[in-house]
């Protein structure tokens, strides 16, 4: 009993220092994300620190679903803040048709958990097509 207890015990240490990785804080950032002000109905949101202003940290990504994004939400993962290059790919449905396949910068607070909308705007999105965006 005592060694299934050591070992449950050293599995959750082990768990927990996993998931610090190395110290990076990590910010919630959430929001609605649009294409020329249409909601993106499914996709991902990828946020890489702006090395072109000196920002360093933790990235952070999340799924969008119904216009909106979190890195809060299953399958994402908080920010570190500060300037940062977003990575957007955007789909009509699940498995559908691309809408958006953007890059571009976006400010986000240095610290704290934040909200942010993201508009996208129709020139920059790749791969759109048709006035349905």
């Amino acid at each position: 009993m005592r060694t299934a207890l050591a070992a449950a015990g050293l599995l959750a240490a082990l768990a927990l220092a996993g998931c610090s990785e190395g110290g990076q804080a990590r910010n919630r950032v959430q929001g609605a994300i649009t294409v020329d002000g249409k909601p993106i109905p499914f996709g991902d949101i990828v946020i890489t620190p702006d090395g072109a202003k000196k920002n360093a940290g933790a990235q952070g990504l999340a799924p969008i679903r119904a216009g909106r994004y979190d890195t809060g939400a299953a399958g994402g993962k908080g920010y570190g803040g500060g300037p940062a290059i977003v990575k957007i790919t955007g789909f009509d449905k699940e498995g559908g048709k691309l809408i958006c396949d953007a890059e571009f910068a976006v400010e986000f607070p240095a610290s704290g958990d934040a909200s942010k909308d993201i508009d996208v705007p129709k020139d920059k999105a790749k791969g759109a097509t048709g006035p349905d965006i």
